[in-house]
């Protein structure tokens, strides 16, 4: 269960880094991902740009949950040595 976790927290970290790197992109240098797609999927992000802080708390939020369960899977590695 805690290796299907890990999976699915570093899934959701990609997928909100690139949103907000795309984010970033585009408002900062005119390029990135959201300048590339077509318009048809790029205008809900670019109409709702508290998407962008949106994908931000969930990449630091996802960090940090991914660390706890590193942590816990080297916890039961390290118990099942012993």
């Amino acid at each position: 269960m805690t290796r299907l976790r890990s999976t699915l927290l570093s899934g959701l970290i990609a997928i909100s880094a690139v949103i907000f790197l795309a984010y970033i992109g585009l408002y900062f240098f005119d390029f990135g991902l959201f300048v590339t797609l077509p318009e048809g999927i790029t205008r809900i992000f670019i109409e709702n740009p508290f998407l962008m802080y949106a994908a931000l708390a969930l990449l630091v939020a996802a960090m940090i949950a991914k660390i706890r369960t590193d942590r816990a899977m080297r916890r039961d590695r390290s118990g099942e040595q012993n």
